[in-house]
């Protein structure tokens, strides 16, 4: 035997102790031969030292172990105290490199933050830089939960940046991440998870996350778990926020609520559920409107003073929008979406319950008419400052191209808007159908950078618009009526189909060319089998329509440039 093999059953010689950097993350360290830093300090080019005090090991003089007879306060603080050790003894399993999930974090600063501002970017970015997220379990899953979303996106060709390294941001599966994030979530025990900001930001995140991979029913899952969490805590109202909180994770707190109360009612009109909030039950104040490098936990921008009230933001807009900040059109939007839940509960039902016992007692509590509400809002869209209004051309310039982004939204959520109102109040199928039309013609103006970056959930929203219009074959339809909703809706099935191409499956196209299968069966049971159909009316429509269809030959020349966009 050799001398240098240990004998057998001799014990092997213990590992020395990790540098200072791999103990702060809690990872292993490992060196390669003689070298003078070990393997993690090379990579993330961080010093290699052993600068920390050495700790004894072994069991602390003095301490006693608890008999099953102790008393039940000291059983319940042993508990505690090993349910905080062993939060912060938890590592993170390694899904990616820091280099990864940094560059993952940034892209979503580009493509999902200017509409789903869950994070502030600085306080954010630094944390990352840190790699606080390998020992802190509720950022780790959030961190996992944002990779997922980002790299779903990125997948589906929603990055307009060229200058980012796709091998990298690809390098580790959608999927992967959306596991690891569940897995870190799933087994939070209630204790360790009351008012956990980042607990709530992994179930917003998980619930975009399936919207983007076609997995509904997980984004429902996901977002309901949302909603129980806030129901538990309360978290409708700011005064059960955890006390102490800064200025930084106040503003995080409002600008996830309200992006969830969007989110909410967005899916209750595209998938037709319940909405499990509503506005008027909510204390919780808009963000403030001043982008993120303006503030931190020590306060304000002196400079901001002058422009910007910054008292407690109100649930509402006094006065008209500003264009100080992108966030004052992100909070219009917020009021469109309010508008919604009205819309929705107000006229929606109606003739669904009518006739009902308390339908009857407050069906006419109110005097506002569909038509007055459309006005307003339309006056309210009139007054918007221009860089809410128009969208320009993708810069690649984040403070540029969040205006762009809230004016995207804006013109998708005002026409939906518009057509929830023709359709509530009873508006001709001629109405609705101009108003689908001119849904088509505005998107079509606005770059296909903006519509890819928005991704699946802009795909189902334009979806739900067609569908709202669809639903008019539950009415007595003209031949002529029937002939306008086919070809508008053959139309935006088309625009669908084009912006659909390297995206997860929404089959949002398909959703509409089935409906426009069941028109055309309805009316065929309704048609008398003698007559037939003017052969030269489809022909008659198309010359007399008031909008042009020009936009078939631009939405299929999309396509053609599978995602390589001239920016």
């Amino acid at each position: 035997m050799s001398s240098t093999q240990p004998a057998p059953g001799a014990k092997t010689r213990r590992i020395t102790r990790a540098c200072d950097y791999c103990h702060r993350r809690a990872i292993r360290c490992l060196r390669d031969g003689n070298a003078s830093q070990c393997l993690k300090c090379l990579q993330f080019s961080q010093p290699c030292t052993y600068a920390r005090p050495a700790k004894r090991r072994g069991v602390k003089p003095g301490s006693q172990a608890i008999s099953p007879s102790a008393p039940a306060n000291v059983l319940g603080n042993s508990r505690a105290k090993t349910d905080s050790q062993s939060r912060l003894q938890w590592t993170a399993p390694l899904i990616a490199s820091q280099a990864v999930v940094l560059s993952l974090a940034e892209v979503y600063f580009e493509v999902v933050y200017p509409i789903f501002p869950f994070f502030h970017q600085p306080t954010y970015l630094r944390r990352i830089a840190r790699a606080e997220y390998t020992s802190d379990r509720h950022l780790f899953s959030t961190t996992m939960a944002l990779c997922a979303l980002v790299s779903a996106r990125v997948q589906d060709q929603a990055l307009f940046n060229t200058s980012y390294d796709m091998e990298e941001l690809t390098k580790v599966p959608c999927e992967t991440f959306y596991e690891a994030a569940v897995q870190a979530s799933v087994d939070v025990t209630t204790e360790t998870s009351i008012q956990s900001l980042d607990l709530l930001r992994t179930c917003a995140l998980l619930s975009l996350t399936a919207v983007q991979c076609g997995k509904i029913r997980d984004m429902q899952r996901f977002l309901g778990r949302y909603h129980t969490l806030v129901a538990m805590d309360r978290l409708q109202d700011e005064s059960n926020w955890p006390t102490g909180i800064g200025i930084v994770e106040t503003e995080e707190r409002r600008r996830l609520f309200w992006s969830m109360y969007t989110f909410e009612i967005y899916v209750s009109i595209v998938w037709n559920s319940v909405t499990r909030v509503r506005e008027q039950q909510v204390n919780v104040a808009y963000t403030t409107e001043i982008d993120d490098e303006l503030f931190s936990d020590r306060g304000y921008s002196s400079t901001l003073r002058p422009l910007v009230d910054l008292r407690q933001s109100p649930t509402s807009r006094p006065g008209q929008v500003a264009s100080t900040s992108w966030l004052c059109g992100w909070n219009f939007t917020t009021d469109l979406y309010r508008v919604l839940e009205h819309v929705i509960a107000s006229f929606g039902n109606r003739k669904r319950h009518q006739g009902s016992f308390p339908m009857e007692l407050f069906v006419n509590r109110s005097a506002t008419s569909i038509s007055s509400v459309r006005d307003v809002v339309m006056q309210q869209y009139t007054n918007l400052p221009y860089c809410f209004k128009v969208v320009s051309q993708l810069t690649c310039d984040p403070a540029s191209d969040r205006f762009g982004f809230q004016a995207a939204n804006i013109t998708a959520t005002v026409q939906l808007l518009r057509m929830m109102l023709f359709a509530s109040g009873g508006g001709s199928i001629e109405d609705r159908c101009k108003i689908a039309s001119e849904v088509i013609d505005a998107f079509t103006q606005i770059p296909v950078a903006y519509l890819r970056a928005i991704s699946s959930p802009l795909l189902h929203h334009l979806a739900g618009i067609g569908s709202i219009l669809g639903s008019v074959f539950e009415e007595p339809m003209s031949e002529h009526a029937y002939e306008q909703v086919r070809v508008v809706l053959l139309a935006l099935a088309q625009l669908l189909e084009n912006l659909e191409h390297g995206i997860h499956a929404t089959k949002s196209a398909q959703r509409l060319r089935d409906l426009v299968a069941q028109i055309d069966d309805y009316m065929n049971s309704q048609r008398d089998q003698s007559s037939n159909l003017p052969t030269k009316l489809a022909n008659e429509i198309m010359d007399e329509w008031p909008w042009n269809l020009d936009f078939m030959q631009l939405a299929e020349s999309w396509s053609s440039t599978e995602g390589q966009l001239d920016l």
